[in-house]
C-alpha cells in the first residue's frame, strides 16, 4: 500500500470541501441570474454548439447502464442489475464509503415520482492504493454491478406502472486523487419492452 504524506492528504480534503462549497454556491445562484438574449448575425452554416458553462462533474466520467434485458420482471420477481461505466483511470467510492466525509455510491428508485424502497445489494469495494489517515480507500471500478432486488409486491407495482426511474449518486475520482463534484445519474427502465432511456 502507498502511504501519502498527511499534508498532501489534508490538501485533498480541503480541495474536496472547496469544490463542494463551489457547487452549493452555483446551485443557489442559478435561479438568481437574469437571462439576456443576444441576436447572432445570420449565417448559412448550422448553429454553433452551445458552450458548456458549468464545471465538470462526475457524470463526465461515469455513466449508468442496465445489464441484461431484465425479462425476469415480466414473470416472477427478479433482479435489476445496474452497471457503472467508468472511464479508464477513474473510480467511485464504494458503499459504504471508507471514511465518513467521503461520498458513497448510492442507488435509489421511484415509480411515478414516488420513492420505492427496493432492497439494494452493493458490491464489495476494491481496496485501492489510496490511503487517508492510514485507511486504504475502497472503490468501485468500471463494470461494478449494483443489484436491485424487488419482491413480489414491488414487481406488481412495477408491472402496473410500466416503468422504473432509477438514480445512482456517484463521486468520480482519478487514480491520482483528483475528485470531481458528485452527480446523480438517472436511468429509466421501460418495463413494457425492457428498453432504457
Amino acid at each position: 500500500m502507498v502511504t501519502r504524506p498527511k499534508a498532501w492528504l489534508a490538501g485533498i480534503a480541503v480541495l474536496l470541501i472547496v469544490i463542494a462549497a463551489a457547487f452549493v454556491l452555483i446551485d443557489n445562484n442559478t435561479g438568481n441570474t437574469a437571462s439576456t438574449t443576444q441576436t447572432a448575425p445570420a449565417s448559412s452554416e448550422g448553429p454553433a454548439p452551445a458552450a458548456r458553462t458549468e464545471l465538470a462533474d462526475s457524470s463526465d466520467k461515469v455513466r449508468l447502464k442496465i445489464v441484461g434485458e431484465n425479462k425476469a420482471l415480466i414473470g416472477d420477481a427478479g433482479e435489476i442489475v445496474l452497471a457503472l461505466d467508468i472511464d479508464p483511470g477513474w473510480h467511485v467510492n464504494a458503499n459504504p464509503a471508507s471514511m465518513e466525509f467521503l461520498i458513497p455510491t448510492v442507488a435509489s428508485s421511484a415509480v411515478n415520482g414516488q420513492s420505492l424502497d427496493i432492497p439494494i445489494q452493493y458490491p464489495r469495494g476494491r481496496v485501492s492504493d489510496i490511503t487517508l489517515d492510514d485507511t486504504a480507500l475502497e472503490v468501485y471500478d468500471n463494470d461494478a454491478s449494483i443489484r436491485l432486488l424487488p419482491d413480489e409486491k414491488h414487481t406488481a407495482m412495477l408491472k402496473e406502472a410500466g416503468k422504473l426511474d432509477m438514480t445512482v449518486r456517484v463521486q468520480a475520482c482519478s487514480d491520482e486523487g483528483v475528485c470531481l463534484a458528485p452527480a446523480d445519474l438517472p436511468l429509466t427502465l421501460n418495463l413494457d419492452d425492457t428498453n432504457t432511456q
